[in-house]
């Protein structure tokens, strides 16, 4: 189906392939096509690749953050125990010159249990941050499948 050089609708000295759609001169277009493609192929790997990192990334991250505030509740917890029962102690003895010394006791369980509380709510809010997503990931696959499909439909 080959067209003698220089006749037909394409190029002066280019040769149609056998449907008649593409042109060559001396087979380097079609080449760089395979190697444009071949490149792309490439560069959506290496991006997805990348992706796959980053979201890693951001996950280990928010890991590290809970595991660090973990930490610090269970130091806290472990010493708040040797703290509460000396100063509890204390404060019961000193308490029970002025009230009796069942009500002294009650006083500094309460006291206890808003000091509890207090290191309940910092923990709680260790837990919460950073968000355990890959949320800059994902933006950024959803931007770059939005590129591609603008690339496509050009």
């Amino acid at each position: 189906m080959d067209q003698p050089v220089g006749t037909g609708p394409g190029p002066p000295g280019a040769r149609a392939d056998p449907g008649g759609t593409k042109w060559e001169a001396d087979g380097s277009e079609q080449q760089s096509i395979a190697e444009l493609l071949r490149s792309i192929e490439h560069d959506a790997v290496d991006l997805a690749h990348k992706q796959v990192e980053l979201a890693k990334l951001e996950i280990s991250t928010a890991l590290q953050a809970r595991a660090m505030g973990a930490g610090a509740l269970a130091g806290a917890a472990v010493l708040l125990l040797f703290i509460v029962t000396f100063l509890g102690l204390a404060a019961a003895a000193a308490l029970n010159y002025v009230v009796p010394l069942w009500a002294s006791f009650l006083i500094v369980a309460g006291v206890f249990i808003l000091m509890a509380g207090g290191a309940v709510i910092f923990g709680a809010r260790k837990f919460k941050k950073p968000p355990l997503s890959a949320e800059q990931t994902r933006r950024a696959f959803k931007e770059n499948v939005e590129w591609a499909k603008a690339q496509l439909k050009r």
